[in-house]
């Protein structure tokens, strides 16, 4: 039986097993799941090439969804002036929310919604660009593993890649500690 690794004790002489056949075929549903539940396009998504989900996807082995895209047309918020989000490629990771809260110390961001109407919003569900906490700092976005949030005004080719948005949130991390 598969047991989720945050809520297992750990045992003396546990045997744990974290890369077999069944493990990998649930980590490519879920995987394709998340494909089809919004809009991820990897030929045509801005992101491509520079995205987890993406790179998730080619380590699982997923070449194809076997499922129906539920295709929603979610909104897109560009009232920010700096950053944008496109829920329609938001995986509600929640780590937008996290960097806000935890490194940032603000809490602009949250989750609203149940199922396939969850969505991450600002300021109990105003327009980023009106809200009052938000800093600007753009740590949401480069928490971002998919390019859901982006920086307005500036061109894919010039978007920090994935290694690069680590290094930037383990050093704001270590100024606020």
């Amino acid at each position: 039986r598969l047991q989720p690794a945050c809520m297992t004790m750990v045992s003396e002489g546990m045997v744990v097993h974290t890369n077999t056949p069944r493990l990998q075929m649930y980590r490519r549903q879920i995987i394709e799941l998340l494909f089809a539940e919004r809009n991820h396009v990897c030929a045509v998504c801005v992101a491509s090439g520079n995205c987890e989900l993406q790179r998730l996807a080619a380590m699982v082995g997923m070449d194809h969804v076997r499922y129906d895209y539920l295709s929603p047309n979610c909104p897109v918020d560009i009232s920010h002036p700096r950053f944008g989000i496109d829920h329609n490629r938001c995986v509600l990771c929640t780590r937008c929310v996290r960097a806000c809260d935890e490194i940032e110390g603000v809490h602009t961001w949250d989750v609203a919604g149940r199922g396939t109407d969850s969505r991450v919003i600002t300021d109990l569900n105003q327009p980023w660009g009106t809200s009052t906490t938000c800093t600007s700092c753009g740590k949401c976005q480069l928490a971002c593993p998919t390019g859901a949030i982006f920086p307005r005004g500036v061109a894919v080719g010039e978007r920090p890649h994935a290694s690069e948005r680590i290094a930037l949130i383990v050093e704001a991390r270590k100024q606020r500690w």
